[in-house]
């Protein structure tokens, strides 16, 4: 190095000053280029069947979006990037191709990753888009915090009813809302919208607001399915997968929770009510909620259950139905047991 003196001060000569910044950028831009290297080798930056890919990897690859995040049956429409694209074998590594056969059947949909979101310290949530042919379907896909796939549910369909809108979504308190909508004329509008939230003790989805007054109904899920079921008369009365009644326990022996799902008409006429009952005879429980018309008697004899509209529970049902009918108690599996010994 080449010290010049001048006045008693020590200076670097300008040539050798410039050559020591240029070189001093120079190993700063390698530096630079190095640690993007390395972030690159650690973002997955493929989910296709040609990459390995941790659960890590997998979960990590949707990108993170904010919510409220919405998902429309016309956003399902839209071209697809195939950046996105989650291989088979990638897929069903962690998650079960079960989630998609209701919907698809024995074909196999393309899949592309969507968007994620986390709970903090809790559950991950993962958005997925299926495609085959004209139908289309965004899956709300959970994940635990140590990230163990849990549960999955359809949010939001296209190309299945071209009379039908429908949008899903998942807000910032992680509450899942889905909502369809029909018009059967310019002036009648029928909608469905059901609130969830994942119940990590239950491992469900749980049930917890409804507005069914309308007659599309084409999922069943039983929100109190997991609830203890100890009361006399708790179990599941049925006539069929789309016809039941489900008995739960209440906070005491004198009240009864339920929910009764029916399906007449071929589907044109159909009916949803969740609620708690209490007991009014030894035989007899009536659901007559505060502020509300409705009233339902449920009249248990023998292993049935009988339905009895005594106030008008139209908000509930299609204008042409009623909550009524006998329903036949399920055996569990621990009576057929007992009963082939």
């Amino acid at each position: 190095m080449i010290l010049l003196t001048r006045g008693g001060k020590s200076y670097f000569n300008p040539i050798l000053r410039r050559f020591h910044n240029s070189v001093v950028l120079l190993i700063m831009k390698k530096i630079l280029l190095l640690l993007l290297l390395f972030a690159c080798k650690n973002k997955q930056t493929s989910l296709q069947d040609d990459s390995t890919v941790t659960v890590s990897d997998f979960i990590e690859f949707f990108p993170e979006v904010s919510l409220p995040f919405t998902v429309y049956d016309t956003t399902l429409t839209r071209k697809v990037n195939d950046s996105m694209l989650i291989g088979q074998k990638n897929f069903t590594k962690f998650i079960p191709d079960t989630i998609y056969r209701k919907e698809f059947g024995k074909s196999t949909p393309k899949l592309y990753a969507m968007g994620r979101a986390v709970e903090k310290k809790k559950e991950k949530y993962l958005f997925i888009k299926a495609i085959s042919g004209s139908k289309r379907v965004a899956y709300l896909v959970v994940f635990s915090k140590d990230e163990k796939f849990l549960r999955a549910m359809p949010l939001v369909r296209s190309g299945f009813d071209r009379t039908v809108s429908a949008h899903g979504l998942l807000d910032n308190k992680f509450q899942i809302t889905t909502y369809r909508e029909s018009k059967r004329t310019a002036d009648e509008v029928r909608y469905k919208r059901n609130v969830y939230f994942y119940d990590r003790n239950s491992d469900q989805f749980t049930l917890i607001v409804t507005e069914p007054n309308e007659d599309i109904i084409q999922d069943v899920i039983n929100p109190i399915d997991t609830l203890p079921a100890k009361h006399k008369y708790a179990g599941d009365y049925v006539v069929d997968k789309r016809n039941f009644v489900s008995i739960r326990d209440g906070k005491n022996a004198s009240e009864i929770q339920f929910f009764v799902h029916f399906e007449k008409m071929k589907g044109e006429c159909n009916g949803e009510l969740k609620g708690q009952a209490r007991m009014i005879s030894n035989t007899v429980a009536q659901y007559a909620p505060g502020g509300n018309p409705c009233v339902l008697l449920l009249t248990f004899s023998g292993n049935k259950v009988t339905l009895k509209e005594k106030g008008p529970c139209g908000s509930y049902r299609d204008i042409k139905c009623f909550f009524e009918g006998s329903y036949t108690k399920k055996k569990n599996k621990k009576s057929e047991i007992k009963n082939k010994k």
